[in-house]
């Protein structure tokens, strides 16, 4: 079930995990708002997507979902939050049939609110994790069912060719990606000041910037009036990101959670060192000096020399894009099939249907 409209980074952590699935064997569709990005960005990518309608509180929400689990006769339902998990649960106990299972995002740590343990009432519920930190010293509530981790993966990209490389843009241009997120203005903000001041010191410089489609006016204007609106090419969260990567020198990684460990997976698959606001999250996937850098969160004027000083080393560069490679290697797409399948089986026994 995908709630959100935009795409983010638990909406492709629920992909890839339908991805594993289907190739076990398992039926899999999406519960996704009708129109929405999100839906648009799961269909591109194959899956099967049935348009939801939002509004009207989470028992008419759980009685429209319940329409899809009675007649698809589906057995798991995945969630991510509160709302999805208690609207799931209103569906399941409403059709009769069926489980949920809630994943914390990465680097989060699970939290019930009211709707989170009213929805542990109505139906059966387990629960993933995107890595052991996340799950350690965490308590099943009471009568949950299997408590799995899953950690998520990355494809390594397929290098272009190298003719093509450098053939977008301006020949010669150091090429910077900036990841962020609708949650992420400020900090977003921040990025774009720091490309500002870098202006003079880097003209060569260019950056693409992945931002929620919805959102994106805010920042481009932002952009404009700082004067930098000729060096940045807006690209939406959902845009496939390996053109963008295959030409980066650099990437910065500004989001958090789950859209955080994607981006900084993607720029490793691709080679590309990794810039980041130091964190346990992004202390887990990128090594400080190795793979990227890692810097405590600072200004604008901060960033902006440690992106130039960065720069600067072009053979440093080279070593952490091959060793950022390398890394990729560690997070297989595959990595958290089993705990999929785990949480699947444990929610498809029928026994523990009724809570």
């Amino acid at each position: 079930m995908v709630r959100d409209a935009a795409w983010s980074g638990a909406t492709r952590a629920f992909a890839d995990a339908a991805t594993l699935l289907a190739a076990r064997g398992y039926e899999t569709c999406f519960a996704a708002t009708a129109g929405s990005e999100a839906a648009r960005c799961l269909v591109t990518a194959g899956h099967e997507v049935v348009g939801m309608k939002q509004g009207g509180g989470w028992m008419r929400a759980g009685w429209r979902l319940r329409q899809v689990v009675a007649s698809r006769l589906s057995e798991v339902l995945f969630v991510h939050d509160d709302r999805e998990h208690l609207t799931a649960a209103a569906a399941v106990r409403l059709a009769g049939r069926g489980a949920v299972i809630r994943r914390t995002p990465c680097g989060e740590r699970l939290t019930l609110g009211r709707d989170g343990r009213l929805a542990m009432r109505l139906a059966a519920t387990g629960f993933v994790f995107a890595h052991p930190d996340d799950q350690r010293g965490m308590t099943p509530p009471r009568g949950a069912l299997a408590a799995c981790v899953a950690p998520p993966g990355v494809a390594i990209a397929t290098p272009r060719p190298p003719a093509a490389v450098g053939a977008i843009g301006d020949a010669g241009a150091q090429r910077l990606v900036v990841f962020a997120g609708a949650d992420r203005k400020h900090e977003a903000l921040v990025a774009l000041r720091a490309l500002s001041l870098l202006a003079s010191r880097l003209p060569r410089l260019r950056a693409t910037v992945f931002w929620p489609a919805a959102d994106v006016d805010t920042v481009r204007l932002e952009s404009a009036a700082l004067g930098v609106a000729d060096r940045i090419v807006w690209r939406a969260s959902g845009t496939p990101r390996h053109d963008a990567l295959a030409e980066a020198d650099l990437a910065w990684v500004i989001a958090t959670a789950d859209d955080a460990v994607f981006a900084m997976l993607d720029a490793l698959a691709h080679g590309v060192p990794v810039l980041a606001a130091r964190s346990p999250l992004t202390s887990r996937v990128v090594e400080d000096g190795v793979t990227g850098v890692l810097r405590h969160d600072a200004d604008e004027a901060a960033w902006a020399s440690v992106i130039a000083a960065t720069l600067a080393h072009a053979d440093r560069m080279e070593r952490m894009g091959e060793r950022a490679l390398n890394a990729a290697t560690r997070w297989p797409l595959d990595a958290g099939v089993d705990g999929w399948v785990q949480a699947t089986e444990a929610a498809r026994d029928r026994t523990r249907w009724t809570t």
